[in-house]
């Protein structure tokens, strides 16, 4: 069994619409200076999920424009 986890940063969805401007504020501090489209954070967790990721265990995948790395 795997279990890995992705760590996505501030993503423009239903839930965060009404953040509005204020969403792209925080977005802006990271290195990427944009919110993921969620098209990207469904990419890492599909790539977690794939047969390409059958040797990563115990991961936690940040998908957050190099936020963590600041």
């Amino acid at each position: 069994m795997r279990v890995n986890a992705v760590q996505p940063g501030p993503t423009r969805t239903e839930g965060t619409a009404g953040m509005g401007e204020d969403l792209d504020g925080l977005a802006a501090q990271g290195p990427a200076g944009r919110p993921p489209d969620p098209a990207e954070i469904a990419a890492a967790i599909a790539y977690l999920a794939g047969d390409e990721a059958g040797f990563v265990h115990g991961a936690i995948l940040p998908v957050d424009g190099g936020r963590t790395a600041v």
